[in-house]
């Protein structure tokens, strides 16, 4: 918790009032309710290229934004077909009156109400801080609140906010600009957190204020960023209905910006595409509006328009002058995605030339940079451009780095050797490409019909572990190279944040119930002495899964031992360690199921206890639902997980099968290049491969002298070179 400030003659001890450690106490409660409620909510569909739910400089918890569904006929705007193994969409929302987003049915809750019963009670027990705020110590708590913020200690900077922001000192200052201010900093730290109900709450009060007040135009630029980061954007739009007309173009382009959104996922594109038109260039989402709006317009089938809405944002004469500088970083990564989906529509329509301009516009330093690359050389390989296809392919093979095309790109070297007639070299590549994701291939396929082994390795990528030691059976480079190929994909990824984040709010709810239960003791014995080791271990948490890791690769060397056959040799060791292995693993379990919180206790006649206890009651039921949405999340992220190893199975069986159809053509050319041989040794030819510049003397006669070429050609050296240029 923040530093304690020097005691003040109007305010009571901290050892008798542990006002300040209440409220934080309860801001944990109040973040962990409605953030555990939230991840029990439907899964967004993994987004593609679609770049955006948040602007930049966004807190951690935002996520990327769900791509946009596909239309089955361009009139229509009915939810599209999924494919097999796909996430379904969110379900459509029914259309409000007159266009507008839906409005909350009642006012979202901001858990004030525990808070205000703290001090009450502690009030009537002469124990509640009685000193006068003035906007002098508000500024002051504002600038210690903020550094924490900077520092990424939200969990502190909320339990201080909530503390001054639901004191009855301040409400005389809740329409101050300092009062203002606390009430944003606090919605704000919320929803960074993922408790965007009370964020809700606190962010709609500012909202009433006048349209070009700061903090209500910061209010809605937050409320626009959860609305992105959640899973339903309906109740937020119903927050945001109470910003007028007559509010800034930039706040109005990013509220139309989330209703597009939301209209989108809602599977109705037309409704979508006139909200996107809404966004102004001084939206900070312009970029991703037009965007946006020329992806549903090649979608409906009219690539010609979404070529129009992609040059808005990739050319620098057709861009707005102030959408750079609105948009900040963010548009200049939109403007590389519109320069690749430029690239893709003319190669759509067999415009090599076009196409390869625009990938060639992606610049040096793009994230997307190898995606050009590929697909230029691609356009260039099926123009039969095959020098232009390998200069590309060169720059791809120098850069450094893992990309979508990794595979694909080798693939696509080899057949370009093979088109020019290398076959040595395309043979020695396609034999390395099958050497070394055939393995990957059969790995892929074996541990996805084996959902320990998925479950394991999906623990791997999420703590960042080493795959090779997570007791897969694999090769190591194999298992690394499965963890790397999982770690990008983009459905496994939100999962794994969703997980995350559950683990963090589980961990801050254990951390609340042993604080709990201390105020409860002091309540119960105030002048009683305890050593400070009987407190709560923070730490036994990480101590639990420690161990359970240790063992884990205990188990994983048995298993390799026994596959060695070394089980035979020295049975009796291995059949002793086996033994003591699970009766580790029954203690471990043991001491995982003694870190589920008991009861509470504690006397109930005092009204300030039993506040506590109803306080420990409530986080006792939130750890244990905690528990099961992770239960849930896990096996959530173990099927997100599964599919993407059935995907890269189905791809790496597609490019197998390519690379042993090249290996064939490798022999084919092979064949054909001896039959020309031979043709022109018939006819007295001697084949280019019979030619060697630094042998030429072996075919001179006694009486002829060699003279090398010495890069000039004059044309009276010999004899009959006249007029011959």
């Amino acid at each position: 918790m923040r530093a304690s400030p020097p005691r003040r003659s109007s305010e009571p001890p901290r050892g008798h009032a542990p006002t300040r450690r209440l409220g934080a106490l309860v801001a944990v409660l109040a973040l962990a309710a409605p953030a555990l409620a939230q991840r029990g909510g439907r899964q967004r569909p993994p987004p593609s290229d679609n770049p955006y739910g948040a602007p930049a400089g966004a807190a951690a918890s935002t996520a990327p934004a769900a791509a946009p569904p596909t239309e089955t006929a361009p009139p229509a705007e009915a939810p599209p077909p999924q494919p097999s193994g796909a996430t379904p969409p969110p379900a459509p929302v029914p259309a409000a009156p007159s266009g507008d987003a839906p409005r909350a049915a009642a006012g979202p809750d901001t858990r004030s109400a525990a808070v205000r019963a703290y001090y009450a009670a502690l009030g009537r027990r002469k124990l509640a801080p009685i000193a006068a705020l003035s906007r002098a110590r508000l500024r002051d708590e504002l600038a210690a609140i903020e550094r924490k913020l900077a520092a990424g200690r939200r969990d502190e900077a909320i339990g201080d906010l909530v503390y001054v922001v639901e004191s009855p000192r301040f409400d005389a200052f809740a329409r101050s600009e300092e009062g203002r201010a606390m009430v944003f900093w606090l919605g704000d730290a919320l929803g960074r957190a993922g408790a965007h109900e009370p964020a809700r709450g606190y962010l709609g009060r500012l909202l009433r204020g006048r349209p070009d007040d700061t903090w209500a135009r910061r209010a809605a630029r937050s409320l626009v960023d959860f609305g992105l980061d959640s899973d339903d954007a309906a109740p937020f739009l119903g927050d945001l209905a109470a910003v007028p007309p007559s509010a800034p173009a930039e706040v109005r382009g990013d509220v139309a910006y989330l209703r597009g959104r939301w209209l989108e996922q809602a599977g109705r594109p037309a409704a979508a595409l006139a909200e996107y038109a809404k966004v102004t260039p001084r939206s900070r989402f312009w970029a991703q509006a037009t965007y946006l709006a020329g992806l549903l317009e090649v979608q409906r089938g009219r690539l010609r328009a979404g070529e129009r809405q992609f040059c808005k944002i990739a050319d620098p004469k057709q861009t707005p002058r102030e959408a750079p500088l609105f948009g900040h970083g963010e548009f200049f990564r939109v403007r590389d995605l519109a320069r690749l989906a430029l690239g893709r529509v003319a190669h759509e329509q067999l415009r090599h030339d076009d196409a390869r301009y625009y990938y060639y516009t992606v610049p040096a330093d793009s994230e997307h940079l190898p995606e050009a690359l590929y697909e230029s050389a691609t356009t260039r390989y099926e123009k039969k451009d095959y020098a232009g296809a390998r200069e590309l392919m060169d720059e791809l093979r120098a850069h450094r780095g893992h990309h979508p095309y990794q595979d694909e790109a080798w693939v696509l070297d080899a057949f370009l050797d093979l088109a020019t007639c290398q076959f040595p070299q395309a043979e020695r590549k396609l034999a390395t490409f099958l050497r070394k994701y055939t393995p990957i291939r059969d790995a892929a396929r074996r541990i996805a019909k084996d959902r320990t082994a998925v479950v394991r390795l999906a623990e791997a990528v999420r703590t960042s572990a080493d795959p090779s030691a997570a007791g897969l059976g694999l090769d190591a480079e194999v298992a690394r190279t499965l963890a790397v190929l999982l770690r990008v994909d983009a459905g496994y990824a939100r999962a794994s944040e969703r997980v995350a984040r559950l683990e963090h709010q589980a961990r801050g709810l254990l951390g609340a119930i042993a604080e709990l239960d201390e105020v409860t003791r002091r309540l119960a014995a105030p002048r009683e002495l305890r050593p400070q080791s009987s407190s709560a271990d923070a730490g036994a948490t990480e101590r639990v899964e420690r161990m359970e890791a240790q063992l884990a690769e205990v188990r994983r060397l048995l298993r390799e031992a026994e596959r060695a056959g070394k089980k035979a040799r020295g049975g009796k060791d291995l059949a002793e360690l086996e033994r003591q292995l699970d009766e580790l693993e029954v203690r471990v379990r043991a001491a995982r199921t003694s870190l589920a919180p008991a009861g509470a206790t504690g006397s109930s006649g005092d009204e300030l206890a039993e506040l506590v206890r109803k306080d420990r009651a409530l986080a006792t039921r939130l750890y244990a639902a905690a528990e099961r949405i992770r239960e849930e999340a896990v096996a959530q992220q173990a099927a997100l997980a599964r599919d993407a190893l059935v995907r890269l199975d189905r791809r790496l069986t597609r490019l197998l099968a390519r690379a042993r159809l090249g290996k064939i053509e490798v022999v084919l050319g092979k064949k054909r290049s001896l039959e020309l041989e031979v043709e022109a040794l018939a006819q007295g030819l001697l084949p280019q491969s019979l030619v060697d510049s630094l042998d030429a003397e072996r075919y001179l006669r006694d009486d002829e002298e060699y003279w090398p070429f010495d890069g000039e050609d004059w044309e009276d050296e010999y004899v009959g070179g006249e007029g011959l240029r």
